[in-house]
């Protein structure tokens, strides 16, 4: 079947690590992976009673969710002599789920089954000798961009100082699918019980099997449980996604997760003047998808995945979401439309998305440069000091028009359209109050948003194709009275207001004067939606994970 066209805008000891520059950029000169590293053999017992090899593998974060080859040998002495080889292929899971995933590295514990005969063999003294590889190819051409590889020989612990046991792989399923597998194998008994909470799908544990089946009417990633004396274990699973799908984004700050480093750490608000989008030439710092975290006039340094394993922007959300691993994200913080139309200074990226044959394209584009210059307090319109809204909305339309948005979205988006056979996917801005614009209300902030939503998805329309599709967030709760812009259909205390509030602590805090009007939040706790360390503006992952989870699944 053919693929849909969619477009969402080391050796021994140690280990060998070769990194090819990201495509877009220039060679990195940090925030390398770490190398893989082979840990010591382990000896467990399966249902059957017989001996299992156990390898511990550390790999670097940014092969989760992808295919490894690992060769396992059980040689006589030293490598003097092979008994039996194995290769395995597995997909790899790194864990638990994390939004923001702030890890490095995560290890995998590759499970080889012997017969008697080799179990006996093993018992003997037979060393096991490991060859472990991970390639980070992100565009499946060939060219890694990452590769690394460790070799290690050792004699298998047979008496238990710590529990090892196998990893689950990532599983790919359709939906209502049921699976079975073997439950993972241990150095000592671990009375495996399943934690029913974690999952979407049907998950139980039979005769040493673990049994999973995917819901009828979902798709999207699921999560398996395992408790165990003494360990637990997780399980990643994709339900009803297609495979080898091809993901590219652009855009702005909002699409790059700016605020975020790409190891997935917030950026404190004391670094804020060092992160803010130079005046020309953005080298995209401090954002999720960047290994720059320091702004200023130069070169966009990628991140080697383009921050798909930290799991911070919607797009690598949305990606992350379904299984997606051919996935790069050029948005650029501090971009505007006509940055990336026809004759601007990043067409060329708009020109490489094109021509890498995307199935998704993910973007969000248009608040630059007034929306950004009004919430960041670095100008204010002439219309600041207007009373009533319908003036106010006029003096936002006439700053629309002198900055050209109308015609650089439909450049931008026409340009995508000729130029791929995919769906395009705009997502709309979120609702933020910064608690550093003091020149405008709550209500005046709701409204010059709402209008430049109301353009995007103008802009669309125009172009009348059904590949370009409009995608608006979730409402993002200010926690007082919005209306007539947003309804106040909410009472928390005595007034009515928008929600829970889902603005950042520095807002919250302000916000704390309407005593008797202010409803704070988010309902339920968890994080707010926005992060605090830009004065309240960005989505934090938790908002950006809300923003995701209204793109459609890919079909």
């Amino acid at each position: 079947m053919a693929r849909a066209r969619l477009l969402v805008l080391a050796l021994t000891a140690g280990s060998l690590l070769i990194a090819a520059p990201a495509a877009g950029s220039r060679p990195a000169t940090g925030g390398l992976p770490q190398g893989v590293s082979v840990g010591h053999p382990a000896v467990g017992a399966s249902a059957n009673g017989l001996a299992s090899i156990l390898v511990p593998v550390e790999y670097p974060i940014q092969l989760a969710g992808r295919v490894v080859k690992t060769r396992v040998s059980l040689v006589e002495g030293r490598g003097e002599r092979m008994i039996h080889t194995w290769l395995l292929h597995e997909r790899l899971t790194d864990g638990e789920v994390r939004r923001p995933n702030r890890r490095s590295h995560f290890t995998f514990v590759h499970k080889v089954g012997l017969n008697e005969k080799l179990g006996r063999r093993l018992r003997q003294g037979a060393w096991v000798q490991v060859f472990a590889s991970g390639v980070l190819d992100v565009d499946a051409d060939g060219k890694p961009e990452v590769r690394s590889v460790d070799v290690s020989t050792a004699r298998a612990s047979k008496t238990p100082h710590q529990m090892v046991c196998s990893s689950i792989p990532h599983l790919r399923v359709k939906r209502g699918a049921r699976v079975s597998l073997p439950l993972p194998v241990c150095n000592r008994d671990p009375d495996w019980l399943v934690s029913l909470s974690q999952s979407r799908g049907s998950v139980r544990v039979r005769k040493g099997r673990l049994i999973y089946k995917a819901p009828q009417r979902f798709r999207g990633g699921d999560q398996i449980k395992l408790l165990g004396e003494g360990t637990r274990q997780y399980a990643r699973v994709t339900v009803g996604a297609p495979t080898g799908l091809v993901v590219r984004a652009l855009g702005d700050s909002v699409t790059a997760g700016f605020g975020y480093y790409s190891s997935g750490r917030q950026m404190p608000f004391e670094n804020l003047l060092d992160c803010r989008p130079a005046a020309v030439k953005f080298n995209d710092a401090c954002s999720s998808n960047s290994l720059n975290e320091e702004s200023k006039e130069g070169p966009v340094e990628y991140a080697v995945d383009y921050g798909l394993s930290n799991r911070v922007s919607w797009a690598a959300q949305w990606a992350s979401e379904y299984g997606v691993t051919n996935y790069k994200n050029f948005a650029i913080s501090g971009s505007e439309p006509k940055n990336w139309a026809p004759e601007g200074e990043f067409h060329f990226l708009t020109k490489r998305i094109e021509s890498e044959d995307p199935d998704y394209v993910l973007l969000t584009l248009g608040a630059n440069p007034l929306l950004s210059d009004v919430l960041f307090g670095l100008r204010n319109m002439e219309c600041a000091v207007e009373s009533e809204l319908a003036e106010f909305e006029a003096c936002v339309r006439a700053e629309f028009a002198k900055v050209g948005l109308r015609q650089n979205l439909r450049a931008v988006y026409a340009d995508l359209l000729a130029n791929t056979r995919a769906t395009i996917f705009v997502m709309q801005y979120h609702l933020s109050i910064p608690w550093s614009a003091l020149a405008y209300s709550s209500t005046e902030i709701a409204l010059m948003g709402k209008l430049l939503n109301l353009e995007i998805d103008s802009v669309a329309a125009e172009l009348g194709s059904s590949r370009l599709q409009v995608v608006a967030p979730p409402h993002f709760n200010v926690g007082i009275d919005v209306s007539p812009v947003y309804p106040a259909d909410y009472t928390c205390r005595l007034y009515p207001v928008d929600g829970p509030s889902v603005q950042s602590t520095g807002t919250q805090d302000e916000l704390e004067g309407h005593v008797l009007s202010f409803c704070s939040g988010p309902a339920g706790g968890g994080e707010p939606w926005v992060i605090n360390g830009d004065t309240g503006i960005h989505p934090s992952a938790a908002g950006y994970l809300q923003m995701a989870s209204q793109v459609p699944a890919p079909s």
